[in-house]
């Protein structure tokens, strides 16, 4: 108690500026420097707030497959195994639809 009384005593005198011009000792409670904390430490900076999946690896990434996958599907038609005898297109043939590749040499 008495430690902290001493304390506040100290810090009332720094807020206030109430310095001895004649004393040339420098107040010190004994402890050196402070420590840093992790806001220094880490020196982040302004960072914005990320979402929770976000800050996990494992589930960001397992995401971002995911969605890869949906895109894909649009891309690449999934390949179909006949069960039967081949008895044509049941959707039909799209006479606007081109989906080869360019061979450029």
């Amino acid at each position: 108690l008495n430690k902290y009384l001493e304390k506040q005593a100290l810090k009332m005198k720094l807020a206030k500026k109430v310095v001895d011009d004649t004393s040339d000792e420098i107040m010190d409670d004994g402890e050196g420097k402070r420590a840093i904390n992790y806001t220094i430490s880490k020196n982040k900076g302004l960072t914005p707030r990320r979402k929770k999946e976000m800050r996990n690896p494992r589930v960001k990434h397992r995401k971002k497959a995911r969605r890869t996958l949906i895109r894909r599907k649009g891309q690449v038609q999934e390949v179909k195994r006949e069960l039967q005898r081949y008895s044509g297109e049941l959707t039909g043939i799209k006479i606007g639809l081109k989906k080869g590749t360019k061979i450029h040499t």
